[in-house]
Protein backbone atom coordinates (compact mmCIF):
# COMPACT_ATOMS: atom_id res chain seq x y z
CA UNK A 1 0.00 0.00 0.00
CA UNK A 2 1.18 3.91 -0.51
CA UNK A 3 -0.46 5.79 1.29
CA UNK A 4 -0.59 9.87 1.02
CA UNK A 5 2.74 11.59 0.31
CA UNK A 6 4.08 14.98 1.76
CA UNK A 7 6.42 17.28 -0.12
CA UNK A 8 7.97 20.01 1.60
CA UNK A 9 8.29 23.82 1.22
CA UNK A 10 6.97 26.27 -1.24
CA UNK A 11 5.24 24.95 -4.79
CA UNK A 12 3.60 21.99 -2.94
CA UNK A 13 0.06 21.55 -3.67
CA UNK A 14 -2.19 18.45 -3.08
CA UNK A 15 -2.20 17.80 -6.51
CA UNK A 16 1.90 17.20 -6.56
CA UNK A 17 1.33 15.19 -3.73
CA UNK A 18 -0.78 13.08 -4.80
CA UNK A 19 1.13 12.38 -8.24
CA UNK A 20 4.15 11.90 -6.20
CA UNK A 21 2.32 8.99 -4.33
CA UNK A 22 0.69 7.42 -7.29
CA UNK A 23 4.62 7.47 -9.27
CA UNK A 24 5.41 5.93 -6.17
CA UNK A 25 2.96 3.35 -6.32
CA UNK A 26 3.27 2.48 -10.12
CA UNK A 27 7.31 2.30 -9.51
CA UNK A 28 6.53 -0.24 -6.26
CA UNK A 29 4.64 -2.26 -9.24
CA UNK A 30 7.34 -1.98 -11.84
CA UNK A 31 9.52 -3.61 -9.54
CA UNK A 32 7.29 -6.70 -10.59
CA UNK A 33 8.17 -7.65 -6.53
CA UNK A 34 4.84 -6.26 -5.07
CA UNK A 35 0.93 -6.70 -6.05
CA UNK A 36 0.23 -2.74 -5.27
CA UNK A 37 -3.38 -1.90 -4.18
CA UNK A 38 -5.05 0.95 -6.00
CA UNK A 39 -4.33 4.07 -3.44
CA UNK A 40 -8.52 4.75 -3.28
CA UNK A 41 -9.34 1.12 -2.20
CA UNK A 42 -6.42 1.44 0.37
CA UNK A 43 -7.88 4.93 1.57
CA UNK A 44 -11.61 2.76 2.08
CA UNK A 45 -9.48 0.14 4.02
CA UNK A 46 -8.12 2.50 6.30
CA UNK A 47 -11.15 4.35 6.84
CA UNK A 48 -13.03 0.65 7.04
CA UNK A 49 -10.75 0.01 9.25
CA UNK A 50 -10.48 3.07 11.71
CA UNK A 51 -6.50 3.37 10.79
CA UNK A 52 -6.87 6.58 9.30
CA UNK A 53 -4.61 7.64 11.34
CA UNK A 54 -1.62 5.25 11.03
CA UNK A 55 0.35 7.15 8.38
CA UNK A 56 0.37 10.96 10.10
CA UNK A 57 3.01 13.41 8.47
CA UNK A 58 4.97 10.66 6.95
CA UNK A 59 5.98 8.57 9.91
CA UNK A 60 3.90 5.67 11.64
CA UNK A 61 1.41 7.00 14.10
CA UNK A 62 0.86 3.81 15.70
CA UNK A 63 0.35 0.24 14.48
CA UNK A 64 -2.35 -1.62 13.51
CA UNK A 65 -2.91 -4.85 10.97
CA UNK A 66 -4.12 -3.41 7.92
CA UNK A 67 -6.09 -6.63 6.49
CA UNK A 68 -4.69 -7.42 2.86
CA UNK A 69 -1.77 -5.39 3.19
CA UNK A 70 2.07 -6.24 4.17
CA UNK A 71 3.81 -3.44 3.68
CA UNK A 72 3.78 0.26 3.51
CA UNK A 73 5.75 2.47 1.27
CA UNK A 74 5.43 6.06 1.94
CA UNK A 75 7.99 9.27 2.06
CA UNK A 76 8.42 13.03 1.29
CA UNK A 77 10.23 15.24 -0.55
CA UNK A 78 12.11 17.56 1.28
CA UNK A 79 13.59 19.79 -1.83
CA UNK A 80 12.47 20.40 -5.09
CA UNK A 81 13.84 23.55 -7.25
CA UNK A 82 15.43 24.35 -10.74
CA UNK A 83 18.54 26.81 -10.72
CA UNK A 84 20.85 28.19 -13.91
CA UNK A 85 24.18 26.10 -13.14
CA UNK A 86 26.83 28.41 -12.44
CA UNK A 87 28.41 30.40 -15.35
CA UNK A 88 32.46 29.71 -16.11
CA UNK A 89 33.14 32.96 -15.35
CA UNK A 90 32.16 31.85 -12.16
CA UNK A 91 28.93 33.82 -11.47
CA UNK A 92 26.10 32.62 -9.13
CA UNK A 93 22.57 31.84 -9.55
CA UNK A 94 21.82 35.48 -7.92
CA UNK A 95 23.69 36.78 -10.36
CA UNK A 96 21.60 35.45 -13.20
CA UNK A 97 18.39 37.27 -12.47
CA UNK A 98 16.76 37.77 -16.42
CA UNK A 99 17.26 36.35 -19.54
CA UNK A 100 20.92 37.08 -21.39
CA UNK A 101 22.79 38.54 -18.11
CA UNK A 102 25.80 36.61 -17.27
CA UNK A 103 25.21 34.30 -20.26
CA UNK A 104 22.75 32.81 -19.29
CA UNK A 105 19.25 32.72 -20.72
CA UNK A 106 16.57 30.48 -19.95
CA UNK A 107 14.94 30.44 -23.01
CA UNK A 108 17.57 28.43 -25.23
CA UNK A 109 17.02 24.67 -24.97
CA UNK A 110 20.81 24.26 -24.90
CA UNK A 111 20.92 26.40 -21.52
CA UNK A 112 22.47 24.23 -18.69
CA UNK A 113 20.20 23.85 -15.58
CA UNK A 114 20.17 22.12 -12.26
CA UNK A 115 17.42 19.95 -10.94
CA UNK A 116 17.66 18.75 -7.26
CA UNK A 117 15.03 17.31 -5.52
CA UNK A 118 15.22 15.45 -2.06
CA UNK A 119 13.88 12.07 -1.36
CA UNK A 120 12.96 10.01 1.60
CA UNK A 121 11.30 6.64 1.06
CA UNK A 122 10.29 4.00 3.60
CA UNK A 123 8.63 1.00 3.65
CA UNK A 124 7.28 -0.49 7.44
CA UNK A 125 5.57 -3.12 8.10
CA UNK A 126 2.03 -1.98 9.80
CA UNK A 127 1.73 -4.33 12.08
CA UNK A 128 4.71 -3.33 13.91
CA UNK A 129 5.59 0.08 12.72
CA UNK A 130 8.87 -1.35 12.36
CA UNK A 131 11.05 0.17 9.18
CA UNK A 132 12.07 -2.86 6.92
CA UNK A 133 13.98 -0.78 4.12
CA UNK A 134 14.58 2.99 3.28
CA UNK A 135 16.64 5.16 1.05
CA UNK A 136 17.26 9.08 1.31
CA UNK A 137 19.11 10.24 -1.41
CA UNK A 138 19.21 14.37 -3.38
CA UNK A 139 18.81 13.60 -6.63
CA UNK A 140 21.23 16.25 -8.48
CA UNK A 141 21.36 16.54 -12.02
CA UNK A 142 23.05 18.89 -14.48
CA UNK A 143 21.88 19.00 -17.89
CA UNK A 144 20.28 21.12 -20.83
CA UNK A 145 16.97 22.46 -20.48
CA UNK A 146 15.91 20.61 -24.15
CA UNK A 147 17.52 17.17 -22.25
CA UNK A 148 14.63 17.61 -19.53
CA UNK A 149 12.46 18.42 -21.56
CA UNK A 150 11.00 20.83 -19.20
CA UNK A 151 9.84 24.45 -20.04
CA UNK A 152 11.26 27.32 -18.08
CA UNK A 153 9.16 30.26 -17.01
CA UNK A 154 11.22 33.12 -15.52
CA UNK A 155 13.45 33.66 -12.72
CA UNK A 156 12.17 33.46 -9.50
CA UNK A 157 12.65 36.98 -6.82
CA UNK A 158 14.61 35.26 -4.12
CA UNK A 159 18.41 35.38 -3.34
CA UNK A 160 18.66 32.17 -4.96
CA UNK A 161 17.35 32.94 -7.75
CA UNK A 162 15.32 29.61 -8.37
CA UNK A 163 13.61 29.14 -11.94
CA UNK A 164 10.13 29.02 -12.06
CA UNK A 165 8.42 25.88 -13.71
CA UNK A 166 4.88 24.46 -14.12
CA UNK A 167 3.72 21.77 -11.85
CA UNK A 168 3.65 19.57 -14.74
CA UNK A 169 7.63 19.77 -14.84
CA UNK A 170 7.95 19.77 -10.92
CA UNK A 171 6.27 16.26 -11.84
CA UNK A 172 8.60 15.49 -14.52
CA UNK A 173 11.70 16.34 -11.96
CA UNK A 174 9.90 14.15 -9.11
CA UNK A 175 9.22 11.09 -11.49
CA UNK A 176 13.04 10.77 -12.15
CA UNK A 177 14.50 11.52 -8.03
CA UNK A 178 11.77 8.87 -7.33
CA UNK A 179 12.63 6.42 -9.95
CA UNK A 180 16.42 6.89 -8.84
CA UNK A 181 15.25 5.79 -4.95
CA UNK A 182 13.15 3.14 -5.63
CA UNK A 183 16.36 1.69 -7.76
CA UNK A 184 18.47 2.31 -4.60
CA UNK A 185 16.20 0.40 -2.49
CA UNK A 186 15.94 -2.22 -4.15
CA UNK A 187 18.95 -4.49 -2.19
CA UNK A 188 17.31 -3.86 0.90
CA UNK A 189 13.76 -4.74 -0.19
CA UNK A 190 15.20 -8.27 -1.91
CA UNK A 191 16.54 -8.96 1.42
CA UNK A 192 13.37 -8.09 3.31
CA UNK A 193 10.98 -10.39 0.39
CA UNK A 194 13.75 -13.24 0.60
CA UNK A 195 13.19 -13.24 4.88
CA UNK A 196 9.99 -13.80 4.51
CA UNK A 197 8.88 -16.80 5.85
CA UNK A 198 7.85 -19.49 3.39
CA UNK A 199 4.08 -20.39 3.23
CA UNK A 200 2.98 -23.92 4.29
CA UNK A 201 2.29 -25.85 1.54
CA UNK A 202 -1.27 -26.66 0.57
CA UNK A 203 -2.10 -30.14 1.47
CA UNK A 204 -2.47 -32.66 -1.06
CA UNK A 205 -5.35 -33.95 -1.90
CA UNK A 206 -7.05 -37.22 -1.24
CA UNK A 207 -6.94 -39.85 -3.42
CA UNK A 208 -9.87 -40.39 -5.65
CA UNK A 209 -11.51 -44.04 -3.85
CA UNK A 210 -11.14 -47.01 -6.11
CA UNK A 211 -14.12 -48.72 -7.73
CA UNK A 212 -14.96 -52.66 -5.64
CA UNK A 213 -14.26 -55.12 -7.30
CA UNK A 214 -17.39 -57.19 -8.86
Amino acid sequence: GVPNFKIIGEGSTPSLEEFAGAQLATLAFNTKRFIVIERDQLDQLLKEQSLEGIVKQEEMAKAGQVRGVDYLMYGKVTNLRVKAEKTSRGLGIANLPVVGIGGFDYKKKDSKIVAECGVDLKMTDPTTGEQVAGHFGEYNRIDSVGAFGIEILGVGADADADLEISEDNKGKILRLALDEAVRKMLPDIDAVLLARPKPAPAPAPAPAPTAAAP
